[in-house]
């Protein structure tokens, strides 16, 4: 089954995108305080590690590592981009890394929370994995 680039181009970008945006993150984080810390490591190297395994599962030819190695990082990913927007919404803010300074915002209410971005990134990398390297596993798998 041939690959639909309309599928598996925006998929490679979003998933791309996603990575150097944790990356970025990552390395602010190195030199400030820019994201929260769960059991003393900071999650965005937790996000990072989990948009590598997505990044990963892209380049892997064997269907089963590539999909177990796409859900255990869009899963990573997902969960703590859906409890951080939750708390983002719940709380006063200040949990999520903001676009306009990249720290954490500190209640303040400039710039988009990047949970919230990275939840509709997810959605639609989630979306565009099902209709493309999964269908296509399917297919090879059922012929």
């Amino acid at each position: 089954m041939k690959t639909n680039p309309l599928i598996t181009v925006p998929l490679w970008a979003l998933v791309i995108f996603g990575f150097v945006g944790a990356l970025l993150v990552s390395i602010e984080n190195i030199t400030g305080a820019a994201c929260p810390n769960i059991f003393s490591v900071p999650i965005c190297y937790v996000v990072a590690a989990a948009y590598g395994l997505m990044l990963g599962s892209l380049t892997i030819n064997h269907n089963g590592c590539k999909h177990h190695f796409f859900c255990a990082g869009w899963g990573t990913a997902f969960v703590i981009a859906l409890f951080a927007s939750i708390a983002e919404i719940v709380g006063s803010g200040g949990i999520c890394p903001s676009t306009s300074s990249g720290g954490l915002r500190g209640g303040a209410s400039v710039g988009i929370p990047m949970c919230y971005i990275s939840l509709g990134v997810l959605a639609l990398i989630l979306v565009l994995f099902i209709q493309g390297p999964y269908r296509q596993a399917c297919a090879a798998h059922n012929n």
